[in-house]
């Protein structure tokens, strides 16, 4: 399902990230402790929870959107925990998704974003890929000052 890629059969352990189509279902069981602790009152919260509802519940679009998202920022603070510990990890977005799903029996209300490989770097490990210039990728001002 990951098309033969040696890095998914050397690691030693591969995460399955997934977004939740769904994830606005669980958005009251979040906010109810920052209601409790006074963070939020509770006509904020129940904006937010009807806000959320109307956004995704009604909008598969939006909903896919977000689910992929947040799982990509859910990876990435995966991937900082790792190096922080002294190991590798490869998001890795060539894969198939539908097999995935069914090899795992992964719910439909789940999105299948990216496999992620995390283990101690070996011998032979690519070095980090090029990446572009921060003055490439960051600008200041409006759109009208971006690349066409």
């Amino acid at each position: 399902m990951a098309f033969d890629q040696q890095k998914v059969v050397d690691a030693p352990v591969v995460f399955i990230v997934l977004g939740d189509l769904r994830g606005h279902e669980k958005l009251a069981a979040a906010l109810e402790p920052l209601v409790v602790a006074g963070t939020f009152d509770r006509k904020m919260a129940d904006g937010w929870l009807g806000a959320a509802g109307h956004l995704y519940g009604s909008n598969l679009q939006m909903a896919r959107d977000e689910a992929i998202r947040s799982a990509s920022l859910a990876a990435m603070t995966l991937m900082l925990a790792a190096e922080a510990k002294g190991m590798a990890s490869g998001p890795m977005i060539g894969f198939d998704a539908d097999g995935v799903r069914r090899e795992f029996q992964i719910p439909e209300r789940y999105v299948p974003v990216m496999l992620l490989p995390v283990g101690y770097a070996t011998a032979g490990n690519w070095a980090r890929k090029p990446r572009f210039a921060l003055n490439d990728v960051l600008f200041l001002g409006s759109g009208q000052d971006l690349p066409a």
